[in-house]
């Protein structure tokens, strides 16, 4: 595709790392832009960058888990600094350390985290338009109509699917007039939904296998029972 936008004998912008950061620049001005102005403090401010690095290491941890083989790239710099992310890794960790900061440092309400989820629907929607720029998670050779050339093959545009996707979720989320709640709820089946319907289009064999289904898909069901659990204690308390 795309993975060098431009270079010269000094200089190399690649595609992917720029996306990914437009992608957090976007949900920073999101996130702050949802959050009452009396509410920003120090402590939202360390809540947003302790979930940047936290979900940047369990990004990078995870792949290395998932890919043993590859294990000897922990001592590479380029590595923790370049490619090589996994979503579900970013958001067990950011996960783990908001968990970890509502029992040390600040209780976090709805107030607190529905910010969080259209700024990481959208960022995450942009930072799959570097994945389709850079050639990675590429999906299945196919015949349909909407095949995109990719490493010797028209391929299933499974980056652009979920980014088009996410991007629209992302709005949707902006604008809705529901229930704050009832947004964690369905972003949690949507999302869930989407990324396992996605991976069985997916070709490359980055995202390893726990028995017929991939990791991506297990933690996708998880995902969507966690978002049918929420909801069932929702409606059982409105009853």
């Amino acid at each position: 595709m795309l993975p060098i936008l431009y270079q010269n004998h000094d200089f190399i912008l690649y595609s992917y790392p720029l996306l990914m950061g437009i992608g957090w620049g976007i949900a920073y001005q999101i996130f702050f832009a949802l959050i009452p102005t009396e509410k920003i403090t120090a402590k939202i401010h360390l809540l947003f960058w302790g979930i940047f690095a936290t979900a940047w290491v369990g990004a990078k941890v995870f792949f290395l888990i998932t890919q043993p083989e590859h294990r000897e790239l922990v001592s590479n710099i380029s590595f923790w600094t370049g490619g090589g992310f996994v979503f579900y890794g970013g958001f067990i960790g950011a996960a783990l350390f908001c968990l970890i900061f509502h029992l040390l440092v600040l209780p976090l309400t709805l107030k607190h985290i529905w910010p969080m989820i259209p700024a990481l629907t959208l960022g995450h929607g942009i930072g799959r338009l570097g994945c389709l720029l850079a050639g990675c998670c590429f999906g299945k050779e196919t015949d349909l109509w909407w095949g995109i050339f990719m490493h010797g093959h028209y391929r299933h545009p499974t980056q652009l699917l979920e980014a088009t996707a996410l991007i629209l979720l992302g709005l949707y989320f902006l604008k809705s007039h529901v229930e704050k709640k009832i947004l964690l709820i369905r972003y949690l089946i949507i999302y869930g939904v989407l990324r396992f319907g996605l991976e069985a289009l997916r070709g490359d064999e980055v995202r390893g296998l726990w028995g017929l289904l991939s990791t991506s898909q297990w933690l996708s069901l998880l995902l969507i029972s966690i978002g049918l659990f929420l909801k069932i204690k929702s409606m059982k308390s409105e009853a």
